[in-house]
């Protein structure tokens, strides 16, 4: 019942006891008064002192983690409260589990809520609900706390067990422990200067140490960079949820940097869809940071054709680069330019991403048709099936090169 409604009862029951004259309505429309002044005193005692933290047990996940929250509940009031109800609210995918429960006076609660981050993107938490009112529940009381939270989930990263690195088709693409005359990104050691020696090969520490001017000598590196082509055409693109070709292409994408990045290689990343970007190739925690970031939030979206992002970034690629290009796009237009890669001395991969259902009945021939055009390319193509594991992607292909051997 509404404070309003009862306040409306009353004088309705004040009115009738006036005018019958009858001293029982007129006992009880005071003793009702009474006691709506007491409910109501005791609804505003329940937010007296309270106060509430979250404590969020990590900033980011990725898809299919748990996240662990942490609530305390203070109540530095005298006065317990015999009933409390706490939420948040929150852009998360499903609503968080509040708590009904209730506190002594100088007491502090605390409990855990575990949410399983079941969607990528930037998710804020807060601001933290209180409510609470008399013991009838006839006067209400509510309050929020301004406290706010950022949650960033990450695409899902599978191991790729199946899956190497494409291989350069230039020299000095394995780090065999030879010393090498040109700089690359791999420092072997130091040796002392000898004249001709660049200028900026010189190690300024070791030459202090040792009193004597020293360079850096540097190793061959494995392969120079490796570059991730992500589709997400949206006229391509089937299905929702974790099983759409979206969402498994990500997968696919965030599996194969993360892969690379582990291994000290240098990765980059050509994607369309609602923020199209190119990510120039580098190394370490920091890129990781930057690809996961900007996947967690990537939707598909665009409709610029594969095959013109293809001849739009060939002048950004450097001979003995690789690439892995991962679509759903079944048109053959993108195999031309896909071939003109590895002409370009480029080693490339492609990856096939299939939709659960097709748009088109004639989507399966295509496919096939596509994948022999990649084959007769030179180009190493992998299908990922609906429903198949993105870990298992390749695992066909060494299945069929141990057959052959």
């Amino acid at each position: 019942m509404t404070p309003w409604r009862f306040a409306a009862l009353w004088l309705a029951l004040f009115l009738v006891a006036v005018a019958s004259g009858v001293d029982l309505l007129a006992y009880l429309a005071y003793l009702i008064g009474f006691a709506a002044v007491f409910l109501w005193s005791s609804a505003r005692l329940s937010m007296e002192g309270l106060s509430v933290k979250r404590a969020v047990g990590q900033s980011y996940a990725h898809l299919g983690d748990t996240i662990e929250i942490e609530y305390t509940l203070t109540n530095g009031h005298r006065l317990g409260k015999l009933w409390l109800e706490v939420f948040e609210r929150s852009s998360w995918p499903e609503p968080l589990p509040g708590r009904v429960l209730s506190i002594a006076g100088g007491a502090t609660r605390r409990w855990k809520v575990f949410a399983k981050a079941a969607r990528r993107g930037r998710f804020t938490l807060g601001p933290i609900v209180l409510r609470s009112g008399d013991p009838f529940g006839v006067f209400g009381q509510r309050r929020e706390v301004a406290s706010e939270a950022l949650i960033l989930v990450y695409p899902r990263v599978a191991e790729l067990a199946h899956w190497t690195l494409p291989g350069s088709f230039l020299e000095g693409n394995v780090l065999t422990g030879r010393r090498s005359l040109q700089s690359t990104s791999m420092v072997m050691g130091i040796r002392e200067y000898q004249p001709g020696d660049a200028v900026n090969r010189i190690h300024w520490p070791s030459s202090v140490r040792q009193r004597g001017l020293m360079v850096k000598e540097f190793e061959l590196d494995k392969t120079a960079d490796l570059w991730i082509f992500l589709d997400l055409d949206r006229r391509w693109h089937r299905g929702t949820g974790a099983e759409a070709t979206e969402e498994r292409a990500v997968t696919v994408a965030a599996s194969v940097a993360a892969k690379a990045l582990r291994e000290q290689r240098n990765v980059g990343l050509v994607a369309t869809g609602t923020h199209p970007q190119v990510f120039q190739p580098d190394r370490g925690a920091k890129q990781y940071g930057k690809l996961m970031l900007y996947l967690a939030e990537l939707e598909a979206g665009a409709t610029q054709p594969l095959a013109e992002t293809l001849v739009q970034t060939l002048p950004r690629l450097r001979r003995g680069s690789s690439c892995v290009i991962v679509t759903p796009s079944l048109d053959p237009a993108w195999v031309r330019p896909a071939g003109t890669l590895r002409e370009a001395a480029i080693a490339t991969q492609a990856v096939v991403v299939r939709p659960m259902v097709d748009g088109d009945p004639r989507d399966p021939a295509r496919r096939n048709a596509l994948l022999g055009e990649l084959a007769v390319a030179g180009i190493a193509a992998a299908e990922l099936a609906p429903g198949a594991r993105v870990e298992d992607l390749f695992a066909q292909r060494l299945a069929a090169r141990s057959r052959v051997a």
